[in-house]
């Protein structure tokens, strides 16, 4: 009886794992629009690998599996000093977009906004923003792909005046070669963001949308600021969200980017069932999946759309009109 039990143990096991595979084929084959997906941890790990010193790779390989055990949200943004040591120049940069193209159209995906923040590798941060546009190119995104590939620039909360001043100027001189908004991240306990307020409303005057990063810290302060002066199209995680804020967002309709396992990693939440985005969900508002880092998270868009059918109830069909939704969230 106890072989006869195992056995049928093992089939049940096989058979769920059988069908997993085919749901989730299913959803690669799915047209997907990816919105929140940042260019420093979504470099494709093949690639960082075929260019980075062996003391880099085995560095990385720690990195990914210490996140992939669930680590600290302010340990977590350690990775990404060393991905940039890695990608280090223009024609590294522009090599790593084309990749990234590539691999996301491999997943089903047919839009996506990759959010980077400028830096200068050694010909000024213009010469940054034109090495991922040329990369965006050289994938064919937008011909004969069915990809089509945007730029979202990203401010910190600590970017300095000078940096935003930059970073706006560049993305309204480059708004219709494919920047379409500006990205507001970054670790949410540093910064001041009231002191550099007049030169985000400076962009949003000159109609640059914008998309948040709100509530990955339970202290995080100047919800309500960011929310009622920029008034964003969107919110990125808002998985500790005060109750000002929320009511406002509710109140807009504002589409919520939900990161399921990015946020179970870095720990905003200790399981994928308790992500906020789903009650709001099932309350109407609008929401959609992404992946924030798939380098780091070891995933894709197709998985995580898998996850919050396996482990957040979400039904097939469920999952089907909110990636068709999606589409409508875009920010050009």
């Amino acid at each position: 009886m106890k072989s006869a039990s195992i056995i049928v143990g093992l089939v049940c096991l096989i058979m769920n794992s059988l069908l997993a595979d085919e749901t989730l084929l299913s959803f690669k084959q799915l047209p997907k629009a990816e919105l929140h997906l940042h260019l420093g941890g979504s470099f494709p790990q093949e690639y960082l690998f075929s260019i980075a010193a062996a003391d880099q790779r085995e560095q990385l390989a720690c990195f990914l599996d210490l996140i992939s055990q669930g680590v600290d949200y302010h340990r977590g943004f350690q990775v990404f000093g060393l991905i940039a040591q890695i990608v280090n120049s223009e024609e590294k940069l522009q090599n790593g977009v084309s990749w990234l193209c590539r691999t996301l159209e491999e997943d089903g995906v047919q839009y996506v906004e990759i959010r980077t923040g400028l830096k200068d590798l050694g010909q000024g941060t213009e010469e940054y923003l034109k090495a991922v546009l040329r990369g965006i190119q050289e994938s064919g995104a937008g011909k004969s792909f069915k990809l089509k590939a945007k730029i979202v620039l990203s401010l910190q909360r600590s970017s300095s005046a000078a940096m935003v001043e930059d970073t706006i100027d560049l993305a309204l001189k480059y708004r219709d070669q494919g920047v379409v908004g500006i990205d507001i991240s970054g670790n949410s306990a540093l910064g001041q963001i009231d002191q550099v307020m007049p030169h985000l409303l400076r962009a949003k005057r000159e109609g640059l949308a914008f998309t948040i990063h709100l509530g990955e810290l339970p202290d995080e302060a100047d919800q309500m600021l960011l929310l009622t002066q920029l008034e964003p199209k969107r919110i990125g995680h808002g998985v500790h969200l005060c109750d000002e804020a929320k009511e406002w967002i509710l109140r807009h309709q504002t589409p919520l980017e939900v990161c399921l396992t990015s946020s179970v990693l870095v720990k905003m939440i200790a399981d994928y069932k308790l992500h906020p985005g789903l009650d709001l969900f099932r309350s109407g508002h609008p929401i959609f999946f992404c992946t924030d880092d798939p380098l780091l998270f070891s995933t894709t868009l197709s998985e995580e759309l898998l996850r919050a059918h396996q482990l957040c109830g979400l039904s097939i069909v469920e999952i089907e009109s909110l990636v068709k939704e999606s589409f409508n969230y875009t920010l050009q």
